[in-house]
């Protein structure tokens, strides 16, 4: 057993235990409010679906009243190659909660398939390796014979692998996903248990051109993971083409999450995400926040039939911008 040297540390810890256990297992895959814009976090079938390059920078701090609590960066790109059949992606992300933190570098390859009628049926893999960090050094032990708290640090490097299926048309979009679907963590576990879940993911968006400069974006997404409870997202986006989206999201009994996302130039956007946690820890933890940056190279008409593309694709392919 161990309790950290801060109080701030502590008290997450106390929240943590007490109100947030499962959503924080359920949530080791790295996953943003953004997800709307950067779906190849989620499903590796959306790599190169926006027909065109396209590179996100995005930082997450969550619970930010708090010293050590979560917090997430993210930098990805994805694209088509010479066949435009073909994309491809890759993605840095490092996680990290008081003493325990995560790098990881993966890669997405995805074949996509035009079936007539303007839909596509896109298939997606994904690979790559994590390391996992726990700065054990940074608690005071009260039982110095434990044996979870030898050494000064416990650290492993996890090769993780996923897949995931997409369907498209330029009016919805459905896809399920394994992002993490086989892990090798023997490192950190050493038992024949599995310390990493397998993630799965299932989505759907509706794409309604209400006026030539406005459409609306509703999608859904689920997510299911062994041994805790499941978790609804309800997304409700509005996009002004060319020049701003904003929306709403809501985490089931959860979350409330405000989304916007604006036009700097043809190829930059910057957007902003505020979640307000739906339980009594919104009271003592503050609040979450995201900024992203996005580039879109080479964009045109042609590569996207929304000229505001990251939307549609991000809500196209779990929301792939």
């Amino acid at each position: 057993m161990k309790r950290f040297p801060h109080l701030h540390a502590a008290c997450l810890a106390l929240l943590v235990s007490l109100g947030c256990a499962a959503q924080v297992h359920a949530q080791q895959d790295v996953l943003t409010g953004q997800y709307l814009f950067n779906t190849t976090l989620v499903n590796p079938a959306a790599a190169g679906s926006a027909g065109h390059w396209q590179t996100v920078a995005m930082r997450r701090i969550q619970w930010a009243a708090f010293e050590g609590a979560p917090n997430t960066s993210i930098l990805s790109g994805h694209g088509l190659v010479n066949d435009p059949s073909l994309g491809l992606g890759a993605t840095v992300a490092v996680d990290a909660i008081g003493i325990n933190s995560t790098f990881e570098f993966a890669t997405q390859g995805a074949y996509h398939l035009n079936l007539g009628s303007e839909a596509q049926l896109s298939f997606g893999l994904r690979g790559g390796l994590m390391q996992y960090r726990s700065q054990l050094a940074l608690t005071d032990v009260i039982d110095p014979a434990d044996p979870l708290y030898q050494g000064t640090q416990l650290s492993a490097w996890i090769p993780r692998f996923g897949c995931g299926l997409m369907v498209r048309h330029p009016s919805w979009d459905v896809g399920v996903s394994a992002p993490t679907l086989f892990v090798l963590d023997n490192a950190l576990d050493g038992t024949i248990t599995s310390f990493y879940r397998n993630h799965v993911y299932a989505h759907a968006g509706y794409h309604a051109a209400l006026t030539p400069r406005m459409t609306l974006h509703p999608s859904v997404l689920f997510r299911s993971t062994p041994d805790v409870p499941s978790i609804l997202d309800v997304n409700f986006l509005a996009e002004f083409t060319g020049i701003a989206s904003v929306g709403l999201g809501w985490r089931v009994a959860n979350s409330l999450t405000a989304i916007t996302q604006f036009q700097i130039t043809e190829e930059l956007r910057i957007g902003y995400t505020a979640e307000f946690a739906a339980t009594d820890i919104q009271r003592v933890a503050g609040g979450t926040h995201e900024l992203v940056l996005l580039w879109d190279f080479g964009k045109s008409s042609a590569s996207n039939p929304s000229n505001f593309g990251a939307i549609r694709a991000g809500l196209n392919g779990l929301q792939h911008r």
